[in-house]
């Protein structure tokens, strides 16, 4: 078996400070190097706490040590709703990231970013909201870039929670876009450097082996509720091509 990359996700400020150190600083020691991709939540443009990206606060930390944002949609509790609500989502958390970058800027880097919706198993997802949520993400995103930007629906799940892989199975069978799995399925807890990737053991039992996992969260909590989880790039995806391409490594906001 093989080992992939190191990244991390956290629901607060990768500059949040613990022990003397910020995150980054303590990610960067558990792994033996900077992690590669760093998740952080997009709601809505109006969506206050230090729950979403702080571009202002969070950018230049991030840039310095090279690493990508990996942008996760959050409403966890609207996750089994309607077609019209799973749009509705989509053109909040769209039109979030796009503002918190700038379409300039995203089409610098390619254009094409992944986001991640966020089902943590309660409620699980629904074919409807997920048909709704896909598909508005990837056209309204275009539509409100002029064009520029092309926004790919991923899914963040629990590994054993069936119904939500399920419904991304079906939905993708209607037709609507799927980029990539993020699997949590803990395998230790807390703090703890990466484990051989099984995709046996990552893999839920509904998803068929054509549908990419790209990243493993094998372990929460490190450093607490106010740190950071650890995450695990697929050694077997092709990094860049699967991943790093289509994530944010922010700009420079001192040049600005």
């Amino acid at each position: 078996m093989a080992k992939g990359m190191p990244g991390a996700d956290s629901s607060t400020l990768v500059t949040s400070q613990i022990g003397g150190q910020n995150l980054i600083g303590l990610a960067t020691d558990l792994f033996g190097q900077a992690p590669v991709v760093w998740g952080r939540y997009f709601t809505s443009a109006a969506t206050t706490g230090v729950v979403e990206y702080r571009h202002l606060k969070e950018n230049q930390a991030l840039l310095t040590n090279n690493i990508r944002v990996l942008p996760i949609a959050r409403q966890t509790k609207n996750v089994n709703g309607s077609v019209s609500d799973g749009s509705a989502d989509a053109t909040a958390n769209a039109e979030d990231l796009i503002l918190t970058f700038g379409a300039d800027y995203l089409a610098s880097q390619g254009g094409q970013v992944l986001m991640f919706l966020d089902v943590e198993g309660s409620p699980s997802l629904s074919v409807a909201y997920y048909q709704g949520w896909a598909g508005t993400l990837v056209v309204h995103s275009q539509n409100f870039s002029d064009g520029k930007v092309t926004i790919l629906p991923c899914v963040y799940g629990t590994q054993a929670d069936n119904t939500t892989w399920q419904a991304v199975v079906d939905a993708v069978a209607s037709g609507v876009e799927f980029h990539g799995a993020w699997i949590a399925r803990w395998r230790v807890r807390g703090c703890h450097d990466l484990l051989d990737f099984d995709d046996g053991l990552v893999r839920p039992t509904v998803l068929p082996a054509d549908f990419k996992i790209l990243l493993w969260q094998y372990s929460d909590d490190c450093h607490g509720g106010a740190g950071f989880d650890c995450d695990e790039t697929n050694p077997s995806i092709d990094l860049d091509q699967d991943l790093l391409s289509k994530c944010i490594l922010p700009p420079d906001i001192s040049m600005g």
